[in-house]
């Protein structure tokens, strides 16, 4: 590929204008950064095993970019989805990065092989083998969302699949120091969605897997397989929530810690703190304050458990806030809400919290952050923001000295104003922070907790 960096070659475009490739690749290449394109190959035939993106180097960057094999696929066949969908993104190598790319119309999503390794805040949306494939040592996986699989052939679909490696093949090495955080896998969200299949959310099938930590994930699967551990050794299962896609008794999701498919048993692994419809635990492994569900007492828990399209945070009164155990527990949960909120820690993947958020559709010209109303207040109060283009929004709550003591948005949002309850019942009275960093735009305002 020419030695032509995307800022260089964004410059020379009209304004707002967005670079167009077909596929790229970076070989044996390192220091490089790709960001803001559009990655679009298009085939009739033959896109079987190829890749938009390979990235074969060290310190290597894609981001923001925009990735898919078509831009429609209504009225395609199984023949389609195979001819015509090769792979998003293929990693090897070491510390490559892969950050808020939104990858559509593909086999695999994204298969990293490259170790020391980020892949976080991606979005992969109708694909047909495997979300992410996650194969390399010290790598996190955080904050993606895989969603809408679709079954067109004979391979086994995971939202997040990994195996081991080793002299005697597949299942004869071992996979280490790897994080998987935040992450949201949706088996579909359209009921009638074509070739829609049962999609495993987490497989870890053939180890070992040692020193793993799976925390603070989402799974929305129809299929046994929510998180499933085949010979683990020190990992931590902790504040996840598995559940499953519609209401019908089987199969149920569950968290499973098993032996090697060669009979090495796991060991010293912790299960703790998470919601999900079913366990099945094997080996060495220490368990505790986790929920079992089923979908017909899953309102008694989330505030709109319908699928796909749900809302799996706790309600006021789930009997899972308060209930769970502080040790190993992440310290913010799935949304960066801070650990914890009232009493004790919270089982799943939320964290209660009275803060929420409300859309106004308008679409504001530029980006603002107001003055909270009323202020001061006591213990409520309101932040409005607007935002004029599709950004990755945070806004967060400090003391005076600069401690986090909130994150009360933490995603991608679409041009708009909205606005966000803050309850500070918890705090003692005083002056407080709040900022905004959305792209570019940064800002920050004062408010004042009267009791």
């Amino acid at each position: 590929m020419e030695k032509i960096t995307p800022l260089l070659l964004q410059s020379e475009l009209t304004p707002g204008s967005v670079p167009l490739f077909f596929r790229v690749s970076f070989r044996n290449s390192s220091y490089w950064k790709l960001s803001g394109a559009d990655i679009k190959p298009r085939y009739t035939s033959g896109a079987d095993g190829k890749e938009a993106v390979d990235l074969d180097g060290s310190y290597l960057t894609i981001e923001n970019c925009n990735i898919n094999f078509a831009d429609d696929i209504s009225g395609w066949t199984a023949t389609d989805w195979v001819n015509r969908t090769g792979n998003g993104i293929i990693m090897d190598g070491s510390n490559i990065t892969a950050f808020n790319n939104t990858i559509t119309a593909v086999d695999h999503g994204i298969a990293c092989s490259a170790n020391n390794s980020l892949v976080s805040h991606n979005l992969i949306v109708n694909f047909r083998g495997d979300g992410i494939r996650g194969l390399g040592d010290d790598d996190v996986y955080e904050y993606n969302t895989i969603k809408n699989e679709y079954d067109v052939d004979e391979n086994h679909d995971d939202g997040f699949q990994s195996w081991s490696y080793g002299s005697g093949g597949v299942g004869t090495g071992t996979v280490k120091n790897v994080i998987l955080r935040g992450n949201t896998i949706i088996n579909y969200e359209d009921p009638n969605q074509p070739y829609r299949g049962n999609l495993q959310g987490i497989g870890l099938f053939d180890g070992m897997f040692e020193n793993w930590i799976v925390e603070n994930n989402l799974i929305i699967t129809d299929h046994w397989h929510g998180i499933s551990f085949y010979g683990a050794i020190n990992c931590k299962i902790i504040n996840n929530t598995v559940v499953d896609n519609d209401l019908t008794p089987s199969p149920d999701p569950w968290i499973m810690v098993n032996n090697h498919k060669n009979g090495t048993p796991s060991s010293g692994v912790i299960v703790r703190n998470n919601i999900a419809t079913d366990y099945s635990l094997t080996g060495g492994y220490t368990a505790d304050h986790n929920i079992e569900i089923t979908m017909n007492n899953a309102s008694t828990y989330f505030v709109n458990p319908s699928g796909g399209n749900g809302d799996y945070r706790l309600n006021a009164t789930s009997p899972a806030i308060d209930a769970g155990n502080g040790d190993s527990a992440p310290g913010i949960d799935k949304d960066g809400v801070v650990r914890p909120q009232g009493n004790n820690f919270d089982i799943g993947c939320y964290e209660f919290t009275d803060a929420s958020e409300v859309t106004e559709t308008n679409n504001p010209e530029s980006f603002h952050l107001f003055q909270n109303y009323p202020n001061p207040f006591n213990p409520r109060t309101i932040i409005q923001y607007a935002i004029a283009s599709r950004q990755y929004v945070t806004l967060k709550v400090y003391d005076v000295l600069g401690n986090e003591l909130a994150t009360l948005v933490n995603e991608n949002k679409a041009a708009g104003i909205y606005k966000v309850n803050f309850n500070a019942s918890h705090l003692p009275s005083g002056m407080y922070i709040y900022k905004i960093q959305s792209g570019n735009f940064s800002d920050v305002k004062k408010m004042l907790l009267l009791k």
